[in-house]
């Protein structure tokens, strides 16, 4: 028979509960045996609760997808469109720019945190500052205090810093990296729950065009110093993602990879009319690495199983609107989930659609309902 229980489980945003003995709304199918516990090709999501009103259902706990904190180093070097350096800031500067404020604003950010911080930066300029004084305060800025502490991705306070920031300097990618990463241990420190990356925008290698030839002009400022940085993040369990800005860039790779994110994502400057869009569509990838949809299927009570034919997901809206969700075993419905193992489910994840809805709604939340059967003991 089966029997209640409620839980909540902490390190995964969402309410668990269980059919009763006396009043069990999943039906004799999530009883049935079968192959592997889980019936090929059964459409989990017609057994059980229809709904979190149903009297299976004994709590119901309000529920976001896991928090996301995204810490953004952002180059703006003169290359990025400085006039008096060459740069024609129509080319990158406009677009770049433009595209971060419009992800910023979309509704799928309101599920997360950023940090913004600029590369170069330095003291206030002075008419008796030399070349090499403007670099040693470039490379020695204190980039882990940003000039958008961690807040909403909505807040306008990004898009203030965005339009008082324009393209000049060089690029110190290794001390901006590391107050990057040194931000960003702090912020998973402060909020152990969530999950905290990096993010590194440039278009360029790491160094300065200074006494006629390209020189590091920080110490150790080279693409070699960057990765081991990135590691360093890594094994804190940070991911570090890179987007180059352009070409004759793949050495970036190099950073991603020990960053634990594979490769850089590239956005092609040769037709400025993309670069906006390219920009958009490599931070929603970030985003959809970083916000997932995955929750941990709770363990059962001391002398049950858990019955993985007998489970139901409920997505409500923003609305307070309630769907019970289909399973699709291999997701070829979109607005489903499905197990990671049918064999051994250990994870539930939502398909595109349906992981799409719940990122979309702020005030959405997750149900999983799952059925329970008495371990029988054979002595």
């Amino acid at each position: 028979m089966k029997r209640t229980f409620v839980g909540v489980v902490s390190c995964a945003l969402f309410a668990v509960a269980c059919g009763s003995s006396n009043d069990s709304t999943f039906g004799d199918e999530g009883s049935k045996d079968a192959p592997n516990g889980v019936p090929v090709g059964a459409d989990l999501g017609e057994i059980g609760v229809k709904g979190t009103g149903s009297a299976c259902v004994g709590e119901v706990a309000s529920a976001n997808l896991a928090p996301t904190n995204l810490v953004f180093m952002f180059d703006r070097s003169g290359s990025m469109g400085d006039p008096a350096q060459g740069g024609d800031p129509s080319q990158k500067w406009v677009p770049l720019t433009s595209g971060m404020k419009d992800f910023f604003a979309d509704a799928y950010s309101t599920t997360i945190r950023a940090s913004l911080q600029f590369f170069p930066e330095g003291d206030v300029p002075s008419s008796t500052d030399t070349e090499a004084d403007d670099i040693a305060q470039e490379c020695t800025y204190a980039y882990a205090s940003p000039k958008v502490p961690l807040t909403l991705a909505t807040d306008p306070a990004i898009v203030s810093a965005i339009d008082a920031t324009k393209p000049s300097g060089g690029t110190p990618t290794v001390p901006a990296l590391e107050g990057a990463v040194t931000y960003a241990k702090q912020v998973a420190s402060e909020r152990p729950g969530d999950k905290t990356a990096v993010v590194l925008v440039t278009d360029g290698m790491p160094g300065y065009f200074t006494q006629g030839a390209f020189q590091p002009g920080c110490v150790e400022n080279d693409v070699a110093t960057a990765a081991s940085i990135a590691k360093g993040a890594r094994d804190a369990s940070i991911a570090t993602y890179v987007i180059g800005v352009g070409s004759r860039l793949d050495n970036l790779n190099e950073i991603a990879a020990s960053g634990g994110t594979a490769n850089a994502i590239m956005v092609d400057t040769s037709d400025p009319a993309k670069v906006k869009g390219d920009l958009v569509a490599a931070l929603d990838t970030i985003r959809r690495r970083e916000v997932t949809c995955e929750f941990s299927v709770p363990p059962p009570p001391s002398g049950q199983e858990l019955d993985p034919t007998a489970v139901n997901v409920v997505l409500a809206g923003q609305d307070g609107a309630e769907r019970v969700l289909a399973y699709s075993k291999e997701c070829t419905t979109a607005d489903g989930w499905r197990y990671d193992d049918a064999a051994k489910p250990s994870r539930i994840l939502l398909c595109s659609a349906a992981c799409d809805a719940a990122r979309a709604s702020s005030l959405g939340k997750v149900t999983l309902a799952f059925g329970c059967k008495t371990r029988v003991e054979v002595r």
